[in-house]
Formats: structure tokens, C-alpha cells, sequence
């Protein structure tokens, strides 16, 4: 394979689909900096920031594979699903199928985590050791997440540890970059922006019990003990947000721009309501609606009876985009007005 051969190749194996939960909590941190401090903002820090932000993120991605199958071979979901049980099976294909061993997906990981690293060095030279305590955070808790000796995503963490990443540390991380110091109104803004992107591993979770039971991974959902409290998780991560920038717009700590965020409001309602038609009976159809938002590859799914899991993923992972697109146009009109 030639480098620009490998480079794609191991790009479209970190799962780029996930790009959106960082890059879009990191473009509102962004677009509020820019509002709030147009003074001290650099748009050349910031993208930088973000440009690591995605590459820190592919790595992880892959390091997640590589630990995970260095406990148990992937092929487990296959097995699952041949016994009739709702699991997905494509989990590390690329291994499973001989496309690459486990020491070059070693070497791919460390790679993109050194191209992350030379995106914030640069970053650290100018905004000084006030960076470092976001960017070291991400780093243990993204690296352990599926790591020996503390696998945190075994342990009922997992979802809550994706929402501090991609929400506070990443979010206040791109703010410091950009600006130098922080405001105090990236910070509930951060918290409602993990409340959603937790939203998305929580909905993962939950769909993929049986499948973490079988890899002795207890994720937030399987630890919860009853379908109720299970609906309690999903209604507090997809609604929770909305209740945070609402309250906050009423006491004037936004201004009033920001509730256009009650715009991705249908999404979470069907978001919550695809996870309660799932919880009560887990074979019964939910199926997708044009108003939904963009599902990429549909017809493949639906061909490969995954789309149970799908449509509530991609719901998941649409109503945190159309929260960020709505916070981005606050900023906007917040920045003119």
C-alpha cells in the first residue's frame, strides 16, 4: 500500500462517523469564543485546536479496537448474532478479515496520536501550561477508557467518561486555545453539550447489552437495574441540555438568541421515543422518517438488518448535530446583536 493508501485505509477504520461528537462541541466552543471575546480570539489557534481535537479522536477510536480485541477477538458479536441475539457483527472487520494485524493497528493509533500531539505543541508554546490540564484529562480518560489495568468502560463509566471528553474538557480545551483564558458561560454550555454526546453512548449501550454482557463489559445501561431507570438515563441525557440553556436563557445568563436551541426539540422526542418503543419490545419496528435528518448508507443497513440499531444511533448522533448547528447560529446573532 502506498502512504496516501494507508493513511485512507486506516482513517475509514477509526470510524470518521464519529467525527461529529467532537468536531461539533469543539466548533460551538469556536463560534462562543469568538462571540464572547472577539478581542483575544485566534481562528488560527482555535482551528488548530480542533484539527487536534479529530485527529486525538481517530486515535482513540483505534485504540478502543485494539484493547478491546486484545481481550476478547471481536468475532463474539458474530457468534451473538448467530444464536439469535440483536447484535451488531462489525466490529474491527479489518482485523477479523486479515486486512491488517494487530501491531500495525498499534502503529496506526500511535500515529494519529503523534499528529495530534504536534497540532497542541505549538498551541502549549503559545498559550502556556493552562492548556495542559484539559488536553492531560482527555488523554488518561480517553486512553483507560478501554486500557488495561482500568478498562473505565467496563466499570459503568463509559458513557459518562465520552460525555466529560467530548463535552467540558474538549470544549474547554478549544476555548482556552482560541482565547487564553476561559468565561464562565463555556462552562454550561460544555456540560449540556456532553449531556448529548453522552446521549449518543448511552443509546449505543443500551442497544448493545447483550454483546458488553458477553465481553464482560458493564456499560451505564446494563448497570441500571430496571427498564424504567433505564428510560430515566435516556430522558435525562436527551433532554437534559434543553433544561440547562433554557433556564439559563430565562435568567438572561444567554441571551434570548439561544433559544433557537428549542429547534432540535422534535429530534429529541423522537430520539427518547425510539429508545422507549426499544426497551418495551426490542423486535417492534421504528422506522425512519424523512425529518429525521441525513442516515448515510441506508439501504446498506437496512440490507444488512441493522437498521434497529442504526436509526436510533443516527438519531442520537442528529439531534446532538442540530443542537450545535442551532448553538452556532446563537453565537452568530449573539456576536451581531
Amino acid at each position: 500500500m502506498f502512504i496516501g493508501e494507508k493513511i485512507g485505509f486506516w482513517f475509514k477504520n477509526a470510524r470518521p462517523v464519529s467525527l461529529p461528537q467532537s468536531l461539533l462541541p469543539a466548533a460551538v466552543a469556536l463560534g462562543l469564543a469568538a462571540s464572547q471575546r472577539p478581542a483575544e480570539f485566534s481562528l488560527f489557534w482555535g482551528l488548530l485546536a480542533v484539527l487536534g481535537v479529530a485527529l486525538a479522536h481517530l486515535s482513540l477510536n483505534l485504540f478502543d479496537d485494539y484493547f478491546d480485541y486484545s481481550k476478547l477477538k471481536s468475532d463474539y458479536r458474530r457468534k451473538l448474532a448467530a444464536k439469535g441475539q440483536q447484535a451488531r457483527t462489525s466490529k474491527c472487520p479489518y482485523l477479523l478479515n486479515g486486512s491488517a494485524t494487530q501491531s500495525e493497528l498499534l502503529l496506526a493509533c500511535l500515529a494519529f496520536g503523534a499528529a495530534a500531539c504536534l497540532c497542541g505543541l505549538p498551541i502549549l508554546l503559545v498559550r502556556g501550561s493552562v492548556i495542559l490540564w484539559p488536553v492531560v484529562l482527555c488523554l488518561f480518560l480517553g486512553f483507560f477508557y478501554s486500557a488495561p489495568p482500568l478498562r473505565l468502560s467496563y466499570h459503568g463509566l463509559g458513557e459518562i467518561i465520552i460525555g466529560i471528553i467530548f463535552g467540558p474538557l474538549l470544549m474547554l480545551g478549544v476555548y482556552l486555545s482560541a482565547c487564553g483564558s476561559l468565561d464562565f458561560v463555556i462552562w454550561p454550555l460544555a456540560v449540556s453539550m456532553g449531556l448529548l454526546v453522552c446521549n449518543i453512548a448511552y443509546v449505543h449501550s443500551l442497544l448493545d447489552i447483550a454483546p458488553d454482557k458477553y465481553a464482560g463489559k458493564s456499560s451505564l445501561p446494563e448497570i441500571l437495574p430496571t427498564p424504567d431507570a433505564k428510560r430515566w438515563g435516556s430522558f435525562i441525557f436527551t433532554f437534559g441540555a434543553f433544561g440547562i440553556m433554557e433556564i439559563l436563557t430565562i435568567v438572561q445568563v444567554f441571551p434570548p438568541a439561544w433559544l433557537l436551541t428549542l429547534l432540535a426539540l422534535p429530534l429529541a422526542a423522537a430520539a427518547y421515543a425510539s429508545v422507549k418503543v426499544w426497551l418495551r419490545a426490542p423486535h417492534q419496528p421504528f422506522p425512519r422518517l424523512w425529518w429525521f435528518g441525513p442516515m448515510a448508507n441506508w439501504p446498506a443497513i437496512c440490507a444488512q438488518k441493522l437498521d434497529w440499531f442504526m436509526v436510533r444511533w443516527y438519531l442520537a448522533r442528529n439531534l446532538m448535530v442540530w443542537f450545535s448547528l442551532c448553538s452556532l447560529a446563537a453565537c452568530w446573532l449573539d456576536y451581531l446583536f
